[in-house]
C-alpha cells in the first residue's frame, strides 16, 4: 500500500500541476517574457487555477459538467490562441497533425518511432535554452532541489505511511464533491468551493477517485505553499540565496508549536486558499513600483489572486487584506496617489466580485447559505470569538500537551490589565503579545517568542531605514511585511487584548508561522544589502548567512516528520482499496462500518452505517429479520477502536474492545457520536462481539478477509436470492 499510495500521489501531482502550471506556461509563454521566472511562476499557477475552478463552476451551474465537456472547456482557450495567431496556417497545420495519427493508427508510423522523434525533440530542448539557462544558476537549482527534498521528507512521511484523512472535516468536503458528480453543487449551501471545484476537476478529468485526491493532494499542495513562499522571497530579496534561509528555518526548525503546521497534513481548502496570498502580495507591489506601473497585467494578476482567495476560504481573503493594508503603509508615497489608489482599490473589488458571482447565482437559484458562511458574518459583525464554522472546520479539543485549539485564547490567559501610562499600557500589550506567541506560534518557548517578535520590529526599523537611504522600493517593501506580521501577532492576542476577532484566535498562528520565514529571510537579507550593496560579495554572505542558520537549527532543535493518528485507520483504507479494486469500482457488495466509508464508497457499493445496524440488533425480538440484499457484505470492526478525539492526531490508540464495553448500552446520540472517543469503544465492542457470535453460527461462510492485531474485516458471500438473516441475539443487545 506504500508503493501504491507513493504512485497515486506522483499520479495527483503530475495531473495538477499540469493544468494549473504546464498548460498555462504553454498558452502564454510569449506574453510572458521580461518577467522574472518566480513571478512567470506565480502568474501561471494562479491563472491554471482560476481558469479550472471557473470553468467548473460555470459547468455545475449550467448543469452541463461532465468529463466531456470539462476537457472540451480545457482546450477551448488553445483552439482560441490558435485560430488566432495561425489563421492563414492552420487548416495545413491540422492536416499535418491529422496524417501523422493516421499513419501511426495504420502502422505506417510505429509508437517506437513517434517516441523516439519526440524524445529526440525534447533531448534538443533540454541541451539548448534548458542546459543555457541552468548553466549559470546551478547553485542555486541545487538548493531548491534540496529544498523540495526537505519539504516533501518532511511532509510525505505521513502521507505515504497514514493511509486515512487526516482531519474530521474531511468526511464533509468529500460529501460536497461527491454530489458535484450529479451536478450538484453547493448541495449543503453556498459555499466557497473553489478547493472542491479543483478536486473535482482532477477527479473528472483523470478518473481519480475524490477518497484518494483527498488522501494525498495535501503533499502536492503543500509543496505549491512553501514554493510561493520561496517565490515570493526570491522576488523581494536582494541576494540569491538569503531566501532559503526562511524556508528551511520554517520546514526544519522545532520552535514551531504543532499546529502551525499540523493543518498541512490534510488537504483543506484554508490551506488550499493560502497558495494565493502571497502572490497577491507581489503582484501589488509590482503594480506600485514605478517602473511596473505602465504593467496592466499586475493588476489583472492581483485581481485575480485576490479572487481566489474569497473563492476558496474567507479566512484566507481576510488575511489577504490584512496583507494589502500593510502594503498600504509601506508604500503610503504611492498609494496617496489617486491613480495607484483607484487602481489597486478597482482591481480588489473586481476580484471580489468574480469570487461572488458563482456563489450569488446559485442563492438566485434558490440554494441557501452554508451555516459557515452565517457564522463568519455573525463573527465579522459582532467581532466575537466562538470557536467553530458551523461544524466544517471548527473544533475544540485538546492536543498532546493540553492546548486548547478554540475559537478563544487559553484557558488560563487572563485579560491584559487596564489603567497606567501609555507606557505601562505599551509594555504590558507587548507582555500580553509575547504570552499569546509563546502559547500558540511556539513550543512554549518565550525566548522563541521574543525573537519573533523582535525580528517583526526589527524588519519595520530596516525598513524605514531604506527609506531614508532612498530606496523606496525595497524599504516599502520590509515597512509592508513588518507592518502586516506586526498586526497579526497585535490579533494573536485579540482576546486578551480587547480587540476584534477577526478569526479563530487558533488559526491565527498558522499565517504567522507562515509570514515568520518571510520576516527572517527578508530581514537577513536587508542586513546583507546594507553591508555589501550590489556587490557580488552579497551571494557568499548569503551563504554564510545560509550555513549560520542551519547550524542554529541544529542547535535549537530539528522537526521531526510527523506521524498521524488519522480519523481512517490504514487497515480499513487497505480493505476499501482492495474491494474497490477487485469489484473493478462497481458491485453488488455493501460495507458495514463507521461513517468515513459511507463518502468513500459513492457510487460503486453501498454502505450500511455500523451504529444502525447494531440499533436493530437491540429490536430483534420485534424485527427478528434482518437481510443486506448484495451478493457481498463486509464488516470493518476495530478491535483498538480510533481516538476521534484527539485533535491534532498524536495520540496512539491502545484500548481494546472488551467484554466490558459490549456490555455498556449502546450510545442513544446521533451522526457522528456514536463513532467518537468512549461511544466508539462501546460501538464496536459490540461489534466484535456480535461478528463472534455470527461466526459461530456460520463458520465457513463468515470468513476473514483481512486481519490485523488492531483490525478485522469479514466478509460473507451470499445468494441474491436467498438472503442470510443477521438479526442475531449475541447476548448483549440490551
Amino acid at each position: 500500500m506504500t508503493m501504491l499510495t507513493i504512485l497515486q500521489t506522483i499520479e495527483v501531482a503530475a495531473a495538477y500541476l499540469a493544468v494549473t502550471l504546464l498548460l498555462p506556461w504553454a498558452l502564454l509563454r510569449r506574453r510572458m517574457t521580461g518577467i522574472r521566472l518566480p513571478a512567470r511562476f506565480m502568474a501561471c499557477f494562479m491563472i491554471g487555477n482560476f481558469y479550472c475552478m471557473n470553468l467548473v463552476y460555470l459547468l455545475q451551474l449550467l448543469h452541463v459538467s461532465c468529463r466531456l465537456t470539462l476537457f472540451l472547456g480545457t482546450l477551448a482557450p488553445f483552439i482560441a490562441v490558435a485560430a488566432f495567431q495561425w489563421k492563414a496556417s492552420l487548416g495545413a497545420r491540422l492536416e499535418r497533425r491529422l496524417e501523422q495519427l493516421r499513419q501511426v493508427s495504420e502502422g505506417q508510423l510505429g509508437r517506437r518511432t513517434l517516441m523516439l522523434r519526440l524524445g529526440r525533440r525534447l533531448g534538443r530542448m533540454s541541451s539548448g535554452w534548458l542546459g543555457e539557462w541552468l548553466a549559470p544558476r546551478w547553485p542555486e537549482a541545487l538548493l531548491a532541489a534540496g529544498t523540495v527534498a526537505l519539504i516533501l521528507y518532511i511532509y510525505g512521511t505521513n502521507t505515504v505511511n497514514v493511509y486515512g484523512y487526516c482531519a474530521s472535516d474531511m468526511v464533509l468536503h468529500n460529501y460536497w464533491i461527491n454530489h458535484m458528480e450529479n451536478n450538484n453543487i453547493f448541495v449543503d449551501g453556498v459555499y466557497p468551493f473553489g478547493f472542491h471545484c479543483m478536486i473535482y476537476y482532477l477527479h473528472e478529468v483523470f478518473a481519480i477517485p475524490v477518497y484518494v485526491l483527498l488522501r494525498v493532494f495535501a503533499l502536492p499542495q503543500t509543496l505549491m505553499i512553501h514554493l510561493m513562499l520561496l517565490a515570493f522571497l526570491r522576488l523581494l530579496c536582494k541576494a540569491r540565496y538569503t531566501p532559503y534561509i526562511g524556508v528551511m528555518a520554517y520546514v526544519a526548525s522545532g520552535v514551531f508549536y504543532q499546529y502551525t503546521y499540523y493543518r498541512y497534513y490534510a488537504a483543506l481548502p484554508q490551506e488550499y486558499g493560502m497558495l494565493f496570498i502571497l502572490p497577491a502580495a507581489w503582484f501589488a507591489i509590482a503594480f506600485l513600483r514605478e517602473k511596473d506601473f505602465a504593467r496592466r497585467r499586475n493588476l489583472i494578476l492581483f485581481a485575480i489572486a485576490i479572487s481566489m482567495t474569497l473563492t476558496v476560504h474567507f479566512y484566507d481573503t481576510i488575511v489577504a487584506g490584512l496583507l494589502c493594508l500593510g502594503i498600504g503603509v509601506g508604500f503610503v508615497f504611492r498609494c496617496l496617489r489617486w491613480r495607484y489608489l483607484k487602481g489597486l482599490m478597482l482591481a480588489g473589488i473586481a476580484g471580489i466580485l468574480i469570487a461572488v458571482l458563482p456563489m450569488a447565482a446559485a442563492y438566485a437559484m434558490g440554494k441557501p447559505l452554508q451555516g459557515s458562511l452565517y457564522w463568519g458574518m455573525n463573527m465579522l459583525s459582532s467581532g466575537g470569538g466562538e470557536a467553530g464554522e458551523g461544524g466544517v472546520e471548527g473544533k475544540g479539543s485538546s492536543g498532546e500537551d493540553g492546548k486548547k485549539e478554540t475559537g478563544g485564547t487559553q484557558d488560563s490567559g487572563k485579560k491584559a490589565p487596564q489603567g497606567g501610562g501609555l507606557a505601562e499600557k505599551l509594555q504590558k500589550g507587548v507582555v500580553c503579545v509575547l504570552e499569546e506567541l509563546k502559547y500558540y506560534v511556539t513550543n512554549d518557548s518565550m525566548d522563541a517568542a521574543r525573537f519573533m517578535l523582535g525580528s517583526v520590529g526589527a524588519v519595520l526599523a530596516l525598513g524605514v531605514l531604506w527609506l531614508i537611504l532612498r530606496r523606496p522600493d525595497y524599504g516599502g517593501a520590509l515597512l509592508s511585511v513588518g507592518v502586516f506580521m506586526g498586526v497579526l501577532c497585535i490579533l494573536q492576542a485579540s482576546a486578551k487584548l480587547g480587540l476584534p476577532q477577526l478569526l479563530e484566535v487558533s488559526r491565527y498562528s498558522v499565517y504567522i508561522g507562515y509570514g515568520i520565514p518571510i520576516i527572517w529571510g527578508l530581514g537577513l537579507d536587508a542586513v546583507l544589502y546594507l553591508l555589501f550593496g550590489e556587490k557580488r560579495a552579497i551571494d557568499a554572505g548569503a551563504v554564510a548567512a545560509l550555513a549560520a542558520a542551519c547550524a542554529a537549527v541544529a542547535l535549537t532543535g530539528v522537526r521531526r516528520p510527523a506521524y498521524l493518528s488519522a480519523y481512517e485507520s490504514n487497515d480499513a483504507i487497505i480493505c476499501l482499496t482492495n474491494i474497490l479494486h477487485e469489484s473493478g469500482g462497481e458491485g453488488s457488495w455493501t460495507i458495514c462500518s463507521a461513517n468515513d466509508e459511507q463518502q468513500m464508497t459513492w457510487g460503486r457499493g453501498y454502505h450500511y452505517e455500523l451504529i444502525e445496524f447494531l440499533r436493530k440488533q437491540e429490536e430483534v425480538k420485534e424485527q427478528p429479520v434482518i437481510t443486506i440484499p448484495t451478493d457481498t457484505v463486509y464488516f470493518f470492526i476495530e478491535k483498538v477502536p480510533l481516538l476521534y478525539l484527539d485533535y491534532l492526531n498524536t495520540i496512539r490508540p491502545s484500548r481494546e474492545v472488551s467484554l466490558e464495553g459490549a456490555e455498556t448500552p449502546l450510545p442513544k446520540v446521533k451522526g457522528i457520536l456514536p463513532y467518537i472517543g468512549e461511544q466508539r469503544w462501546v460501538t464496536m465492542s459490540h461489534m466484535y462481539y456480535w461478528a463472534r457470535a455470527f461466526r459461530e453460527l456460520y463458520p465457513n461462510e463468515m470468513e476473514v478477509y483481512y486481519e490485523t492485531d488492531a483490525f478485522v474485516c469479514y466478509r460473507i458471500r451470499q445468494d441474491a436470492y436467498n438472503l442470510y438473516n443477521f438479526a442475531l441475539d449475541y447476548g448483549y443487545n440490551e
